[in-house]
């Protein structure tokens, strides 16, 4: 009895097969003809389930593009449980059979449901990297338990790598281009490489597996893409400034960023990189570079070992029993080497919340709306006042992890 419910607690439902072949040839079909996706299989013919693929997360149509290269196998995807915390999404994410993990985080409850569908002879897809690229290369923090997980699994792993996924559609943009995608689908590794390999062997073939970088595949056979208004929402990503130095000061509208103190503006092209304005136009050529002048900056800031950053914000938590996230107050949030801070209201009554960083991988966000710090299941949202300092806060908190962070 005792085993009935702990399997019952643990099932995961196969992904429903009526929505699933009826919406993935439409993918596979729309994004051949709309965005030029190329899919190419090597290897594949003695792969049967069960069987876990990885794949890396460039953009938001990452879901799709996986489905459709694995068609016709339907898959139990691995994705974040904000998702479930929307009442139409939970059913919808339920009825395809995508099993909730808490991102960043130990969840165990998630290891138990994969091993479940592996353990009823089907496919798992999960993402290694946990959240959106920022810049066209992995973001996000593979953690290490991905090559624990492969080996208590010890069934082979496929991936599914794309390139031309962030150009499409990146996280900060609210709409596609059209240009092109190629996709390769393989093996990375036989069961019983799984039990063979140690797990710094099977972490690092993943990750290599995995690797993408947009800029680069661009620059070496640049690809046109289609769209309108191509470098809106980009500043969620650029937050400084070349010339001035500035920070938090550049704002975009149709193809063009602009520092609103010094008036430094560069277009972006049919090639999604940029192009001066005119000869005194300080920039780079692509995002990658740009967000990696951003990075060495706030390395340098992060040397002194009395680095304080603020913002102030709007608290919310995700209550229990309720959907979405709920109102808590307003206040200020910190960020230093130690910890992340809140200072403000909580439901009328001042506190002070203290969230150390050796519990903070990483920290989710959604470009031009939030960040999130989670303590284990419990998850904070902050709204910041401003929310171009967002990606400044990203980017320091995956530096100090790895060099402050124990």
């Amino acid at each position: 009895l005792t085993m009935k419910k702990r399997t019952d607690k643990n099932a995961v439902k196969k992904p429903n097969a009526l929505l699933y072949f009826c919406v993935a040839p439409f993918f596979r079909v729309y994004y051949r003809l709309h965005y030029h996706q190329t899919i190419t299989k090597k290897n594949m013919e003695d792969i049967k389930p069960p069987y876990l693929v990885v794949a890396g997360h460039a953009g938001w149509l990452d879901f799709a593009i996986t489905s459709a290269a694995m068609f016709p196998h339907r898959m139990n995807y691995v994705g974040a449980y904000n998702f479930f915390r929307d009442p139409v999404l939970k059913h919808v994410m339920t009825g395809m059979g995508v099993i909730p993990k808490h991102q960043f985080t130990n969840d165990i409850a998630a290891i138990k449901k994969i091993k479940y569908c592996i353990n009823q002879g089907r496919i798992v897809a999960l993402f290694p990297h946990g959240c959106l690229s920022n810049e066209g290369r992995p973001g996000g923090y593979a953690v290490f338990g991905v090559a624990k997980l492969i080996k208590h699994l010890g069934v082979p792993v496929v991936a599914v790598k794309t390139d031309g996924s962030y150009l499409t559609r990146p996280r900060w943009t609210k709409t596609a281009r059209a240009g092109r995608m190629e996709t390769t689908v393989f093996p990375v590794l036989m069961a019983e490489e799984t039990q063979t390999l140690s797990a710094e062997a099977v972490y690092s073939r993943v990750m290599d597996a995995i690797d993408f970088d947009d800029y680069a595949w661009q620059r070496k056979h640049p690809v046109p893409f289609k769209g309108r208004n191509l470098a809106e929402g980009v500043e969620y990503v650029l937050y400084r400034c070349p010339k001035c130095g500035e920070e938090f000061t550049l704002k975009s509208e149709g193809n063009r960023l602009t520092c609103e103190v010094c008036g430094n503006t560069v277009r972006m092209n049919q090639y999604l990189m940029f192009e001066p304005e005119n000869e005194s136009t300080v920039y780079f050529d692509g995002i990658d570079k740009w967000y990696d002048f951003q990075t060495e900056c706030l390395k340098e800031e992060l040397e002194d070992e009395n680095f304080r950053m603020t913002a102030q914000t709007e608290l919310r938590f995700a209550e229990p029993e309720k959907y979405g996230y709920q109102h808590q107050g307003f206040g200020e949030i910190a960020l230093t080497r130690e910890a992340i801070t809140y200072t403000g209201t909580v439901k009328g009554e001042q506190k002070g919340i203290i969230l150390p960083m050796k519990l903070i991988p990483m920290i989710p966000y959604a470009a031009g709306e939030y960040i999130e710090v989670a303590n284990d299941a419990e998850v904070h949202r902050f709204i910041l006042a401003d929310l171009r300092q967002a990606m400044k806060w990203v980017i320091a908190v995956g530096l100090i992890r790895e060099k402050y962070s124990s």
